[in-house]
């Protein structure tokens, strides 16, 4: 079960569920990183806004994060300046340096006691046969004009064949900087936030919003801001077919080896994203990676190991006291979805697709969302917006839709177990007279069944026995072991099946 460093032992207010019509000017779906920052944005503008979340606040995404703050996002620049331009490419590095000084401003401005740390960002690789990557990467931060060092000496527990540095970024925790937003907005009068509260569809008719909940109850609003991770109206814009899901692991713990201090990731796979943070008056080691397409592995726990083992043989890190995982999703072209879901639907605003660089693109988000809502110029809005074209007009994305359409047909040729026997706490899939079903049976002995058919295009699932969940090898869509839904364009559960006791 995933254990977060950032929700461990702090307590959060509850909210209550939304169990009437609502009218507001702005409903904002998604109560995490980006759905508060959006509700915090436009909280003096004079309008009456909503936040809902499905769940609880922040224990979506936001609170599975890493926590970086950093402009430095792999190998990108490099890509971007041959696909995008130097003009475009520009606007993505401002565009979150932009939000990088907001959240500055914010926490400084309310005094947020975030355990907010400047740290250099570094990429690194360990490999010779990254070096001439890492050398584009170089002249490309010299053409965009981006402050770096190259090769610094560092003291590391492993050897390095290069290493590329920016100064001035940072970590923190998101919990504690969200709390603080949260308690801010609860000043305010037109402001109402409900939880467990799920949504179903959104509709724009007549320049108004119309967003239906599943217990039978509407919202009715003049724009709707989809900060819900996966946009809950998949139907609007096709996005299973330009997001690429995927999942990554985390582990945390104390160690004793000391090295440079800096948050760190490196350029080749499997990914190793290194940082630590404070915690109980010592540092606790944050070592994050082991990425692979979401319903493609059956097994996390060797992840958990893999990213455990590399902490222990470098920094003598102890047992993780905390181990989570978290799913995000990434364009084809490595630009986040931000703006109006398409042109019938300009009110209908998403932001998708940060592709694990949530925190300042989450900010960056609620800021043009702010923008749009108040006709207000904004320089990215062209570059971030979800009808355009390059994110279609590659080889990725023509590959990851094919291969999808080659799972849907594929597994169903697959030889599946036929057995109803299973151990407690273990889960599968299973063929019966011709039709795919999971079976789960809990710790005390119940059993679950479902069918493991993903309700959003009929893909068969598999079955994470580390996580209890069923996940969609096609688009990502999630379950847990009940069949509730968790994440991804489905939308709705499993069907039941219930056991007929003789």
């Amino acid at each position: 079960m995933d254990k977060s460093l950032w929700l461990h032992d702090y307590q959060l207010k509850e909210f209550p569920s939304l169990l009437d019509d609502l009218e507001v000017d702005v409903l904002v779906i998604g109560g995490g990183i980006t759905g508060i920052t959006c509700a915090y944005l436009l909280r003096d503008e004079g309008l009456r806004v909503a936040l809902i979340e499905q769940k609880q606040l922040m224990h979506g995404t936001t609170g599975f994060t890493t926590g970086k703050l950093t402009i430095q996002h792999g190998l990108i620049y490099d890509e971007l300046l041959k696909k995008q331009g130097i003009e475009k490419t520009k606007l993505y590095i401002d565009s979150h340096l932009d939000a990088y000084q907001l959240m500055k401003n914010i926490i400084q401005e309310l005094s947020i006691d975030c355990d907010y740390e400047e740290r250099t960002s570094y990429l690194y690789t360990q490999s010779p046969d990254e070096l001439p990557k890492l050398t584009k990467e170089v002249e490309a931060y010299q053409k965009l004009n981006i402050p770096h060092i190259q090769n610094p000496i560092l003291n590391l527990p492993f050897t390095v064949e290069g290493v590329i540095g920016i100064t001035n970024q940072a970590h923190f925790h998101v919990v504690k900087y969200l709390q603080a937003l949260v308690n801010e907005l609860e000043k305010y009068g037109d402001f109402y936030i409900y939880e467990n509260t799920k949504v179903l569809q959104v509709k724009e008719e007549d320049d108004v919003c119309v967003t239906f909940l599943e217990n039978g109850r509407k919202v009715r609003s003049k724009y709707v801001i989809l900060a819900s991770h996966y946009p809950v109206n998949d139907t609007l814009n096709s996005y299973f077919m330009k997001l690429k899901p995927s999942m990554a692991y985390v582990v945390a713990s104390f160690y004793d080896k000391e090295f440079t201090e800096g948050d760190y990731i490196n350029s080749e796979e499997p990914t190793r994203s290194i940082r630590t943070h404070p915690y109980e008056g010592k540092r606790i080691l944050i070592i994050a990676g082991e990425t692979h397409q979401c319903g493609h592995s059956s097994n996390d726990k060797k992840h958990y190991q893999n990213l455990t083992d590399f902490g222990r043989i470098n920094f003598n890190m102890e047992s993780p006291l905390f181990m989570w995982s978290t799913q995000d999703y990434e364009t084809f072209d490595k630009i986040p979805y931000i703006g109006s879901v398409n042109k019938s639907n300009p009110k209908i605003l998403v932001t998708t697709g940060f592709k694990k660089w949530g925190m300042l693109t989450s900010t960056l988000s609620a800021m043009l969302c702010r923008d749009i809502i108040l006709n207000k110029q904004n320089n990215y809005l062209d570059l971030y917006s979800p009808c355009r074209l390059s994110d279609k007009l590659t080889g990725k994305f023509f590959a990851y839709n094919l291969s999808g359409v080659a799972r849907l047909i594929g597994d169903r040729f697959k030889n599946y177990d036929k057995s109803l026997a299973i151990e407690s706490g273990k889960g599968k899939i299973i063929s019966y007279r011709g039709k795919k079903y999971g079976i789960y049976k809990d710790e005390q002995g119940e059993t679950f069944i479902v069918e493991a058919i993903c309700p959003h295009l009929k893909c068969i699932l598999t079955f994470n026995n580390e996580h209890k969940t069923y996940d969609c090898p096609c688009h990502g869509s999630r379950f847990n072991y009940k069949g509730e839904y968790l994440d991804g364009p489905a939308i709705t559960n499993l069907k039941r099946i219930k056991l007929v006791k003789k």
